[in-house]
């Protein structure tokens, strides 16, 4: 190599690293801002399993999930990143599904929404950002009366089979599992478009993708009973009940559980077996 190369070469690896000690050091006064810019990713695995944590004990440490929205909210803060937005409005989920007063909790879900939206804005086929948004509807559905949950169902839907067909395992199968529920308890034609045939179909595949998923295997009992079939429906209640579950899912899994001994005490069942209720 010559030396007028050599020397140029020098040079160029000098302005290279003068630039990059530059940006680190702006980065380091205003790291939401630049995040993107020295990052390729903000979900690195160290954030992943801090909001995984948070979402895991949401219903038992309410100040760490507080104090995490608030980190990864300034972190997200001018962010072009889909999917580490569409995160934040999943941690929104979780915080407005502890709000006791209705009122609140339908601005909490709204905002959930509207973060959603912003992922969304960015990239149509986020699926966390269709799957929050999906979810957060579905919970407005539930405080917002007959009329506007109607309203919301067919939007939902769309979202939900876009889930599955993008990405079918995400959140253990919640689309299938959503769609699955969302079928068997709406009525059928002409009031709406419930249909115990597509619920089954969704709750199978849940169930085949993620067969130890407790609300998937409740939600399948439920149907599955209401079809005639109740001995496969005892099979999965009864797995329900077995199951032993984490002090941090038991606020959440109350319910499922509930689900599970109704099918139980239907199918005459006396020897009822719980996990650790």
């Amino acid at each position: 190599m010559s030396a007028l190369i050599k020397s140029g070469m020098q040079k160029l690896e000098r302005r290279i690293a003068f630039f990059t000690i530059m940006v680190i050091a702006v980065a380091c006064l205003t790291a939401p801002v630049f995040a993107q810019s020295i990052s390729p990713t903000l979900l690195t695995e160290e954030n992943k399993q801090k909001i995984e944590l948070a979402v895991w004990r949401y219903a038992i440490d309410t100040p760490l999930l507080v104090e995490t929205i608030d980190w990864f909210r300034d972190l997200t803060r001018n962010s072009q990143e889909s999917t580490a937005i569409a995160e934040l409005s999943r941690l929104k989920f979780m915080i407005a599904q502890l709000e006791m007063d209705k009122n609140r909790r339908v601005q909490l879900f709204e905002r959930c929404i509207a973060i959603a939206d912003q992922a969304l804005a960015l990239n149509a086929n986020d699926v966390r950002g269709l799957f929050w948004k999906a979810a957060a509807m579905g919970k407005m559905a539930e405080d917002s009366g007959i009329v506007n949950a109607f309203r919301m169902l067919r939007p939902m839907e769309k979202m939900l089979l876009k889930v599955v067909t993008l990405d079918e395992k995400y959140e253990n199968a919640g689309a299938h599992r959503a769609l699955g529920r969302m079928y068997h308890k709406l009525p059928g034609f002409p009031i709406s478009f419930g249909s115990n045939q597509k619920a089954l179909v969704h709750l199978k595949r849940a169930h085949e993708l993620f067969p130890r998923d407790i609300i998937t295997r409740a939600f399948y009992a439920e149907v599955l009973y209401d079809e005639g079939r109740k001995a496969e429906a005892r099979r999965h209640a009864d797995f329900v009940l077995a199951t032993p579950i984490d002090e941090e899912d038991a606020l959440e899994f109350a319910e499922y559980v509930d689900i599970a001994l109704g099918v139980v005490k239907k199918t005459s069942g006396s020897d009822i077996k719980l996990g650790n209720y």
